[in-house]
């Protein structure tokens, strides 16, 4: 679901829009588990969480959205409020309800919702991601993902980052990619059309004259951006497709020496293993000498 409309920003009257969009999704677990968890999910994510029931976060303009001219609608001011509702024993019903401040192109595209719901489903997997980690990978106690550090060891419980956050790049990048140049063709197709009444020419000479000068600037700087918008693009979007896939290890399993506490021999200090002979070989040594020279 998404809904936009208008509002008013500042004391000068200057108008922007607002949108809203909603993305409901399941999550096993109870309500206040799931609350506690996605509350830390949004603090790595960037949002400042500013209450925990009702949940309610924020996350600030950032880079050319400050203007309102970025093409990336993870930039924008971003107000989320998460409800939380039990569908069952062991069920949670998780909506994320976003509302985007400060668009002032006053178009939200299909791209730019599906960056949205993908945000989304990032979010409750990487609230979801700690649960998984069920045993410490320094000592291997039965830790289940409910602390940040194992209880018998203390170490720090890694977590290894949910394929949803990986997904959530390429859209986001994409979609950008997608806006800048399709951005870009519109202004260099707009400075194109300001050339076309120079083909009618004119009778007055000098009229003629100051038309030129006044086309050509106007489609030079149109012109600009449309490149300007398509290269950013072009740009963004091979680093998008050349940036490797950022895989976690998964932690390694306990050597059953370190954990009896039993230090296991360097391999360096071990005889060398004994070169292995045929059968022939083998059983030739066995005989007795005599016996040999006589064969």
């Amino acid at each position: 679901m998404s809904a936009e409309f208008i509002a008013t920003m500042g004391d000068g009257g200057e108008s922007y829009y607002t949108f809203e969009h909603d993305v409901t999704r399941y999550a096993a677990g109870d309500v206040e588990g799931i609350r506690a968890k996605l509350a830390d999910a949004l603090e790595q994510m960037g949002y400042r969480v500013l209450n925990e029931n009702p949940l309610q976060a924020r996350r600030s303009a950032k880079s050319c959205a400050n203007s309102g001219c970025s093409q990336d609608i993870l930039d924008y001011q971003t107000v989320l409020n998460i409800g939380l509702k039990s569908a069952g024993p062991n069920s949670t019903r998780v909506t994320f309800d976003y509302t985007i401040k400060g668009v002032y192109s006053g178009y939200l595209s299909k791209g730019d919702r599906n960056t949205l719901t993908r945000e989304a489903e990032a979010l409750l997997a990487q609230a979801l991601a700690r649960a998984s980690a069920v045993y410490c990978p320094a000592c291997g106690a039965d830790t289940a993902g409910s602390s940040r550090f194992c209880r018998r060891c203390g170490a720090p419980l890694g977590v290894a980052t949910p394929p949803e956050m990986e997904v959530l790049r390429l859209t986001s990048n994409a979609n950008a990619s997608y806006n800048n140049l399709a951005g870009g063709l519109f202004f260099i197709v707009i400075a194109l059309a300001c050339l076309i009444p120079l083909l009618f020419g004119g009778s007055d000479p000098v009229k003629f004259a100051k038309l030129l000068k006044i086309l050509t600037v106007l489609s030079g700087s149109l012109g600009a951006v449309g490149l300007f918008m398509a290269v950013a693009g072009l740009a963004r979007l091979r680093g998008t497709l050349r940036k490797p896939i950022e895989q976690d290890s998964l932690p390694q399993p306990p050597r059953r020496t370190q954990l009896e506490g039993i230090n296991a021999p360097d391999t360096n200090e071990l005889p060398p293993a004994s070169i292995s002979n045929s059968v022939v070989e083998a059983t030739t040594d066995l005989l007795p000498h005599e016996v040999k020279r006589a064969s």
